[in-house]
């Protein structure tokens, strides 16, 4: 049986973000509040976070759609939505 898109990108997201902020406990961070202030990302880190999802996961997300992933409970929602068949 294979996890849902949901499992699949909440799991995906979380070795991403060890790849970045190796420091921060996700578990410790509010879903709902802003990604960046909430685990002091500066925006190097948060490009590299962008990038280490598309490795993690194959999702692209665009520049244009930065705003849409600004909380970890939308940037799930996001990729979960985005992740490609088979993954």
């Amino acid at each position: 049986m294979t996890d849902s898109p949901q499992v699949r990108a909440r799991s995906g997201l979380r070795k991403a973000f060890r790849r970045i902020a190796p420091e921060i406990e996700l578990d410790e961070i509010d879903p709902r509040a802003d990604l960046r202030e909430e685990a002091d990302l500066d925006s190097v880190d948060a490009i590299n976070l962008i990038v280490a999802i598309d490795e993690e996961l194959g999702v692209e997300i665009p520049e244009s759609d930065y705003d849409d992933v600004s909380t970890f409970e939308t940037m799930i929602r996001y990729v979960a939505d985005r992740l490609p068949e088979g993954s």
